[in-house]
């Protein structure tokens, strides 16, 4: 056993330190092994990140289960919600758009510029907690209806 280790100690040290093709050989080794290491770290960046963001989601269902509060319920709190943030990320303000609810369904009336602006408006009203559906009665403002 000890000699089969000497052996191949010495084989590696012949094959590194080749007066001719030994400094490639080193370098290769080092540039290789640099390189396992790079994506090695990248890698276990990547997984902590993922477990870090899993254990965030844990806490917070945790903290909500454990402090009872409910999300959005009644029509007025989404109402008002849907005022304060989902206009507000979009950009229009409660003169442009007229915003009503019942039961869960949330109900857009009004004139936006483009298209894409009326279509960002009832995705950020949908997520919006408490909003089962989005029923949009939005004009475009060169007289075309959605």
């Amino acid at each position: 056993m000890r000699s089969t280790r000497a052996f191949l100690f010495g084989a590696g040290a012949a094959y590194l330190f080749d007066p001719r093709q030994g400094r490639r050989r080193r370098h290769v080794l080092r540039d290789r092994s640099a390189a396992i290491a790079r994506r090695t770290a990248r890698l276990g960046a990547k997984k902590s990140r993922f477990v870090g963001g899993h254990a965030r989601g844990v806490l917070a269902r945790g903290r909500r289960l454990a402090t009872g509060r409910e999300l959005a319920s009644d029509d007025v709190r989404i109402v008002q919600r849907i005022r304060s943030d989902a206009l507000r990320t979009v950009g229009l303000s409660t003169k442009d758009v007229e915003v009503g609810v019942e039961d869960g369904v949330a109900t857009l009336r009004g004139t936006v510029a483009s298209r894409s602006l009326a279509d960002d408006l009832v995705g950020q009203v949908s997520k919006v907690p408490g909003v089962r559906d989005v029923a949009a009665m939005i004009r475009i403002a060169n007289g075309t209806g959605t």
